[in-house]
């Protein structure tokens, strides 16, 4: 997952969902880090709740990926829960939709859902305060010390940038949706809002780590646009779907994955040499802020 960009000089909400935990969260606290690894501050951090009392019941089972709970309070689309089912497993699952009482998930959990099944809230949120962001700089750490159910502890970390702006991401799910929708009509009907949610944060998540990968920092970027002119956010969107074995036409899924890799990083280049970049974060244009792509033929003689 790529760094969180908190605003420089202000108070920032962040949010954590342990998806790799064994058991649910029941406690936790957070430490925010400076770079030179000072504690900044440690704010006090609430763990999600569901239902009516810190739980949520399933009243009945329509399918294996939509139930009817007793109480939806706290579930957000979106955002992950913790689910519990009578065979034993227990785990975290991605809420699509909420209506009424009725919860549509993204998958079916590998647990069998049924009316003896239990949501629990999974997601721990805290405020980092204004005072704490006051210098700008990278690598700042998230630490959550977090307790199971089970009475483990685990200390899982973030990186976080200080930043002057965000970068924006290039695509979203309305483009994801648009663009399966004129390849493969029937399945984009067939698809819930947080598929194609989940599919934008992958290809987002990619296209921002090519970027870190290339020398740059995202948030220093003068024109985010930029990455949705070059089809740098498309490129990464294709790339998510063959994935999930969605390519055109005959292609093999593998060759198909290795060419329009080719194409996301020739999109990246592109996109970075056709804008500003604020390299030495000094809100001002100095010499290698601004440089060209540079093509270099090659050839067997």
């Amino acid at each position: 997952m790529p760094a969180l960009e908190l605003i420089e000089d202000r108070a920032a909400p962040v949010s954590f969902y342990p998806t790799s935990l064994a058991s649910r969260p029941t406690s936790a606290t957070l430490a925010f880090k400076a770079p030179d690894g000072t504690t900044k501050e440690s704010p006090t951090v609430t763990v999600a709740s569901v239902g009516a009392a810190g739980s949520a019941g399933v009243s009945s089972v329509t399918s294996q990926v939509v139930v009817v709970v007793d109480n939806a309070t706290g579930f957000t689309p979106g955002s992950p829960v913790w689910l519990e089912t009578a065979d034993g497993w227990a785990g975290p699952v991605l809420v699509d939709e909420v209506e009424s009482t009725t919860i549509t998930l993204e998958s079916a959990p590998p647990g069998t859902l049924t009316d003896a099944a239990t949501f629990y809230g999974l997601g721990l949120s805290a405020s980092v305060s204004a005072a704490s962001t006051g210098t700008r700089e990278k690598w700042y750490r998230l630490e959550w010390t977090i307790t199971s159910s089970d009475s483990t502890v685990a200390v899982i970390r973030e990186i976080a940038h200080v930043v002057r702006t965000q970068f924006a991401d290039p695509v979203n799910a309305t483009e994801v949706k648009r663009y399966v929708a004129a390849n493969w009509p029937g399945l984009a009907a067939g698809k819930t809002a947080g598929w194609f949610r989940v599919i934008a944060t992958r290809a987002n998540n990619r296209v921002r780590t090519l970027i870190q990968a290339s020398g740059d920092f995202p948030d220093l970027v003068g024109a985010p646009s930029v990455f949705v002119d070059s089809g740098a956010g498309l490129a990464a969107v294709r790339i998510e779907l063959a994935h999930q074995n969605l390519v055109p036409g005959d292609y093999e899924v593998a060759s198909y994955v290795e060419l329009t890799t080719g194409e996301l990083l020739r999109a990246v280049r592109e996109a970075l040499a056709n804008t500003y970049v604020d390299r030495g974060d000094t809100d001002s244009v100095v010499s290698g802020d601004v440089r060209q792509l540079v093509i270099i033929p090659a050839g067997r003689t």
